[in-house]
């Protein structure tokens, strides 16, 4: 068709390179059996399905230790892609070594830490080369933190990268099936199962205990938005809804 219309050269965008690395020596890969204070490495599955759905080539470099070596050797080979995300150690705790290893690879901070829940302890940086410029992610070790944080900053970032104008997220509304009380002083993403009955879109918010149910999460086909601040959503109001990419 294109040469039928007399064009003979048309523009065309890599799929951009991401790698993965998840931290912490309590991770196991899933096929070993956790021991005492171990857990299987479920984050990196995740962001390496949603990458691939997003267009990106994704490759998962394993689990990185809590030793700053090693973890540096990690990051080193992860720099050459085009998107780096580390899953796990941006807190602030004594073994979250991710911002440290970063500033010692040249990585330039842009934020650290933001209004966001779940998500809060999110990192952001650019190492920008004479050949390459890399994004890097330093996203919650939770599961529904790490969920969030990637398709809000890292699935645009894949989008803008292979060309694409439109929104990679789909939101719309929805009503409200029960009341829900909102807390605190962040804006929040909550799992909820989202459904249509006779033309009409209806949200149920789940019994979301925090950032490490999974449970709840795999349960969740939306995100119920709620903003900052404490407020009584009743039943029927209409919010904002945002689909998890099944």
């Amino acid at each position: 068709i294109l040469a039928e219309i007399g064009c003979a050269n048309v523009p065309v965008y890599q799929p951009p390179k991401l790698a993965i690395i998840s931290t912490g020596d309590e991770l196991v890969q899933a096929t070993t059996t956790p021991q005492a204070g171990q857990i299987r490495n479920s984050n990196g599955p995740l962001l390496q399905a949603l990458a691939t759905s997003f267009g990106a080539e994704a490759q998962s470099l394993g689990i990185g230790l809590d030793n700053f070596e090693t973890l540096s050797d990690l990051v080193a080979t992860g720099l050459e892609s085009d998107i780096l995300i580390l899953s796990g150690g941006v807190s602030a705790g004594v073994k979250d070594l991710v911002p440290a290893v970063l500033e010692r690879h040249g990585v330039e901070q842009v934020f650290h830490k933001l209004k966001l829940k779940p998500g809060k302890p999110l990192w952001f940086g650019v190492l920008s080369s004479a050949d390459r410029q890399t994004m890097v992610f330093g996203l919650p070790g939770n599961p529904v933190s790490s969920l969030v944080c990637f398709l809000l900053f890292v699935a645009p970032v894949i989008f803008r990268m292979r060309g694409k104008t439109s929104e990679c997220l789909h939101e719309t509304t929805a009503c409200l099936t029960a009341d829900f009380q909102q807390r605190g002083d962040r804006p929040t993403y909550f799992p909820a199962q989202l459904t249509e009955r006779n033309g009409n879109r209806y949200v149920t918010p789940l019994a979301w205990k925090g950032s490490a149910d999974q449970r709840t999460l795999s349960e969740a086909n939306a995100l119920a938005f709620f903003k900052a601040g404490n407020q009584l959503y009743p039943n029927g109001e209409e919010i904002s809804v945002f689909k998890i990419p099944s």
